[in-house]
């Protein structure tokens, strides 16, 4: 038990999910994925702040004036990716930021963004950086699972 904070943050465009569910994710809704977050953060006694913005500036905003109230972070930027003006720069810096504290950051994305035409991951040094891509809301499960492993080790 990790007994951490964990602030899970969701860009753009996933208030509504329908064409996810047009790819094998029956039913997936913000509020399923939500559910799932707080019931498995639960299991490991973290405690879970799950957030969706459709503004990057909002959600620059959570990771750097929140950065210290929480031990972990999740980020699926969903639609700001797929732009071809996310400012990727300002990005990568609270990443880092967060990162250079001994803080994990995973990245979600429920599609795989390694199919031809799909989006981009965020940037962020190497270490205390994942990306979990492809696999839904149990996407969310594993990126939490490896937080507590995480946060269970220091």
């Amino acid at each position: 038990m990790s007994n951490g904070k964990l602030l899970i943050i969701n860009g753009p465009g996933l208030s509504d999910l329908s064409d996810h569910n047009e790819v094998a994710n029956d039913d997936l809704s913000l509020s399923v994925i939500e559910q799932k977050c707080i019931e498995t953060s639960g299991e490991f006694g973290l405690e879970v702040d799950f957030r969706q913005n459709d503004d990057e500036s909002e959600l620059l905003r959570l990771l750097v004036d929140d950065n210290s109230n929480f031990d972990a972070f999740i980020i699926n930027p969903a639609g700001l990716s797929k732009s071809s003006f996310i400012d990727y720069d300002a990005f990568s810096a609270a990443i880092n930021k967060i990162t250079n504290q001994g803080k994990p950051v995973i990245e979600v994305r429920i599609e795989n963004i390694f199919i031809q035409g799909s989006s981009n991951p965020l940037r962020g040094n190497d270490s205390g950086v994942g990306l979990v891509s492809g696999l839904g809301k149990y996407g969310y499960v594993l990126a939490i699972n490896s937080i507590n492993k995480k946060l269970s080790n220091n």
